[in-house]
């Protein structure tokens, strides 16, 4: 029994450290992001489209471009409502962004790296992605 949890402990005592380190990386990403050179995007697109977590919880989301030393970068964003308006108020938020510039910082060593740092914009939280794999969702540091 002794034995079980020890184990039992040491797995959770792991997740815990994982989760710890999880943590950190993150805000030092953001740290290090907040750092990179500005440049101006442009909103070229916009949908509705059911986010990856749920596939229930639609958002505004956009497409964009900029440039860094005469090449073309994109990536896409998401804007989070503070509460869930109707897909016509939705519609007019996305009709509102499209063709609208806006700061984004990118990484010199790899532009088609970028980090939007306004944590909203329109009165909503902006969902970004801080890596190929992570969708992160900003909030500022403490």
């Amino acid at each position: 029994m002794a034995t079980i949890i020890v184990v039992v402990a040491s797995v959770v005592g792991i997740c815990i450290a994982l989760w710890i380190v999880s943590v950190y990386r993150q805000r030092k990403v953001l740290q290090e992001a907040r750092q990179w050179l500005p440049v101006e995007a442009k909103v070229e697109s916009g949908a509705l489209e059911a986010t990856s977590e749920t596939n229930k919880v639609v958002l505004p989301t956009f497409a964009f471009s900029y440039q860094v030393a005469g090449e073309y970068y994109s990536g896409r964003f998401g804007l989070m409502p503070k509460r869930f308006p109707s897909k016509e108020l939705i519609q007019s938020i996305i009709d509102r962004m499209i063709g609208r510039k806006f700061l984004l910082r990118y990484d010199p060593s790899h532009p088609e790296a970028w980090f939007i740092p306004d944590e909203y914009i329109d009165g909503c939280r902006v969902e970004q992605r801080i890596s190929s794999n992570v969708i992160h969702r900003y909030y500022p540091s403490d």
